[in-house]
């Protein structure tokens, strides 16, 4: 018997009891239906009160007609890394699992869901479904903990009746896209970079090509001023392909930690040692003094030579005339625990804060002519980056206007790279079982 039944059938009962009464004191026939009316009434009065709502004519499922998860499976939904949560046919919250609570803080149960996202598109698509509609998927974005997000929902009615109880309920399942989004972004910001950069040097051979094969082709001096220009850019191109080559390489390594064992002093040295002879051509002096601390690294020798060059390169190239760029080992910094580093220093016109945490995108350059003229790719810190991010070391990066700039590499010890080794291989292990 439903709820219904149960009221009616009790106000009956309480008018044959307040009819008995009034028979019983032998108050008439309008004593009687006197006496049947005030308990009735008042027992009807009591049941409006104390008892629920209907579902039915609220919209909102009662416990017996809206199934929420409870026990194992709340723990289960609990354990999903999707945010899922449930609304009632009147809009508001009825059930989240964890992640749905860990990406809104500020959810609490009864919320109209109007009120989760400024978003107008969401609240078209739940709007849409609690009115009837077919399921919905809408992506839009959404301002979460101080940071914008890009979502996608997927908006569907759980089937009346069964395990999910006669009540209408809505479920939305979030996905968060921002990441994948950003990353497809970012490769096709590098695929128009590096067509841009391609392009250039490209069409300034081509035209060259074009004016000595027409009135330059019989012109000794112009010639060989075009030749000149037309090595330069070609010399560019092949500097951006290598860089290209490398990045590619170092990516498709990401995955695979270093294991050959170095003496980070010898590698360093050696590798500035190799840079002198091209310096030479150049006004820029360079001093290397290292603490011979031994510090042993696992590392993969010809990426952490190219971190050096670039870093060396980079100093030189940006430093200006006659610059002064030392390499020296770095004191301890509580910043970077178990790690050593190795620091180059240049006394060149330095680089404004808003440039910094930018200097390792890829074709990022402070001043995009400067960087072409001295033979720049833009990829030269983005490369380091990766590198360093493989030997699962840092890049720390400090500088002023007119105090010069200090790069400062960060490696892991081999003892600390060594206990890291074993536990990601614990967690590989322990995965596989």
């Amino acid at each position: 018997m439903t709820s219904r039944n149960w009221m009616f059938t009790l106000i009956i009962a309480a008018c044959a009891v307040g009819a008995a009464y009034g028979a019983q004191r032998e108050a008439g026939a309008f004593g009687v239906v006197l006496s049947m009316f005030i308990v009735g009434g008042l027992t009807a009065i009591g049941i409006a009160v104390l008892a629920p709502e209907p579902a039915a004519e609220t919209g909102i499922a009662s416990p017996e007609e809206s199934k929420l998860p409870t026990g194992f499976g709340r723990q289960l939904l609990d354990l999903i890394p999707t945010p899922l949560f449930l609304f009632d046919a009147r809009g508001r919250v009825s059930y989240a699992n964890a992640a749905t609570r860990a990406l809104l803080p500020r959810l609490e149960p009864g919320m109209h869901f109007s009120l989760l996202f400024r978003a107008p598109a969401f609240v078209q698509a739940v709007t849409e479904v609690i009115d009837g509609s077919a399921p919905r998927n809408v992506s839009f974005s959404a301002h979460l903990q101080g940071m914008e997000v890009q979502l996608a929902a997927r908006v569907a009615t759980l089937p009346t009746g069964g395990d999910f109880g006669p009540g209408r309920q809505v479920i939305v399942q979030l996905d968060d896209h921002t990441q994948r989004l950003a990353t497809e972004r970012m490769r096709s910001d590098f695929v128009a970079n590096a067509s841009h950069e391609l392009r250039t040097p490209l069409a300034s051979i081509i035209g060259y090509i074009e004016t000595l094969r027409g009135h330059a082709k019989d012109d000794p001096d112009a010639q060989a001023h075009f030749l000149g220009i037309m090595d330069l850019q070609a010399a560019r191109m092949q500097r951006l392909v290598d860089d290209l080559m490398s990045l590619s390489r170092i990516e498709m390594d990401a995955h695979t930690a270093p294991a050959e064992l170095c003496d980070l002093d010898d590698l360093v040295q050696e590798t500035a040692d190799g840079m002198r002879p091209l310096l030479s051509r150049t006004a820029a002096k360079l001093d290397v003094d290292l603490a011979g601390l031994g510090a042993q690294v696992r590392a993969d020798r010809h990426q952490i030579a190219q971190v050096v060059t670039n870093l060396i390169d980079n100093a030189v190239k940006y430093g200006g005339e006659g610059v002064h760029v030392a390499v020296s080992t770095a004191p301890p910094d509580v910043r970077f625990p178990g790690m050593t580093g190795i620091t180059v220093t240049d006394d060149g016109p330095g680089i404004a804060r808003e440039h910094i945490h930018r200097l390792t995108e890829r074709f990022y350059r402070v001043n995009a002519k400067q960087s072409i003229e001295r033979g720049g790719t833009g990829l030269g810190l983005a490369i380091v980056k990766h590198i360093l991010a493989r030997h699962g070391g840092e890049l720390d990066i400090s500088s002023q206007v007119g105090q010069g700039s200090r790069f400062t590499m960060w490696l892991p010890v081999a003892e600390y790279a060594e206990s890291d080794l074993r536990a990601d291989e614990e967690v590989r292990l322990t995965s596989m079982t």
